[in-house]
């Protein structure tokens, strides 16, 4: 593996995550405990930890069905993945996005939607996982960083184009990301 190569998989990650963070903005309030600012974002990144394995096992489970189509295969999820992180930012921008927890379960089923590209990817593990056994512990941290450093966000006005533009940000690099996938041996 390249240095380039592992540059490329780490923002891969860092992409692939980037939805922890307009999840997490203006979840911890001023006066909340202080272990409320490291119990969040472990709960994110646990999360994340948990649907990486899931697809997984999942994805090798049914493996055997498209071997022959599967560099096609991780190449759509990727840019799935792109699309959708794309249609989200658009929808940040918009208003259409802003989440408000007011209780604990509240809080599960945000996080849990937070899961979804990890999940998608994951599918793919057979054939495409970066790093080894390593994916799953570099995605749980990543997803803990990203939801440690956006909790902490004040949520005002100013921060619907900041949060968006870090999910457009991650949907073009997905995007990128997925053509070299297809077109190079750089990933």
């Amino acid at each position: 593996m390249t240095t380039t190569s592992i540059i490329i998989i780490i923002i891969f990650i860092i992409c692939l995550t980037a939805p922890v963070a307009t999840r997490s903005v203006g979840l911890i309030k001023a006066d909340d405990k202080p272990s409320q600012k490291w119990f969040i974002p472990l709960l994110f990144g646990v999360y994340q930890w948990v649907a990486a394995m899931l697809g997984r096992v999942l994805g090798r489970s049914f493996a055997h069905l498209i071997t022959y189509i599967a560099p096609y295969m991780v190449f759509a999820m990727m840019l799935v993945i792109a699309v959708k992180m794309f249609v989200d930012s658009m929808r940040i921008l918009k208003g259409k996005m802003l989440y408000t927890v007011s209780n604990d379960t509240e809080l599960m089923l945000l996080i849990f939607m937070s899961t979804t590209n990890t999940l998608l990817m994951s599918l793919m593990g057979s054939y495409f996982e970066p790093f080894g056994k390593w994916y799953m512990l570099l995605v749980m941290v990543a997803s803990f960083l990203w939801s440690f450093i956006a909790v902490r966000i004040e949520f005002t006005p100013g921060v619907i184009k900041k949060v968006s533009f870090v999910e457009f940000s991650a949907s073009v690099f997905m995007a990128i990301i997925a053509i070299l996938y297809l077109f190079t041996d750089l990933v």
